[in-house]
């Protein structure tokens, strides 16, 4: 069966999981509601997250097929609700740590998945689901599906084992080396003076 790669936008009122299948260009839209109605609040709701989650990637893995999982990270500039975000992203890490290997699994912080459709990451809600659609032709009904679709993508440019063309435009692939981690960081103009100084003074 083809290769497939997961992409989570994940959020109380509308969790959105995309799955991409590059071979086939097949894309599946699941989306849980996971507000105080559905699913309860405090613990209880943590749980209700957790279960739904786990029995949904528990399905996933079963099928053998994926390759990767990118999702989103943290927004640690935020000033709303960090602490009932904090709850969701650690319950949702556990669920997708218990079903794959911690190499399969990559967090994409929310610019860099902004960045990675509009080569900017300050685009606002509007712009990301033009872009999504004026890129790769997929009509996402709300920016919670733009996003986990543009995850998608990302995860599969991640798996080694997939061979795929690299992107075409370079700040794509600046994301992908930064979720890597493998982009090289200048060095620091006052460090290579150090170092010169060090030389010159070991050589008096």
């Amino acid at each position: 069966m083809p290769r497939s790669y997961l992409g989570i936008d994940q959020s109380y009122s509308g969790c959105a999981i995309v799955t991409y299948a590059p071979a086939t260009g097949h894309t599946g839209v699941e989306r849980f509601d996971f507000s105080p109605k559905t699913a309860g609040t405090g613990p209880q709701r943590l749980a209700h997250v957790h279960w739904t989650l786990r029995e949904f990637f528990q399905a996933q893995h079963l099928t053998g097929t994926v390759g990767a999982v990118a999702f989103e990270g943290y927004a640690y500039g935020s000033k709303f609700k960090r602490e009932e975000m904090g709850e969701l992203g650690g319950v949702m890490r556990l669920a997708l740590v218990q079903t794959w290997h911690p190499g399969l699994l990559h967090a994409v912080a929310p610019t860099t998945v902004k960045k990675y459709v509009t080569g900017s990451g300050r685009a606002d809600k509007d712009k990301m689901l033009l872009a999504v659609y004026m890129r790769w032709k997929f009509e996402a009904p709300n920016h919670d599906v733009a996003d986990a679709y543009t995850l998608a993508r990302i995860a599969a440019h991640l798996d080694p084992e997939l061979k795929v063309e690299p992107p075409e435009l370079k700040f794509q692939q600046e994301v992908l080396d930064t979720v890597r981690g493998t982009k090289k960081s200048p060095r620091p103009a006052r460090a290579a003076r150090t170092a010169d100084n060090s030389a010159l003074v070991r050589g008096l």
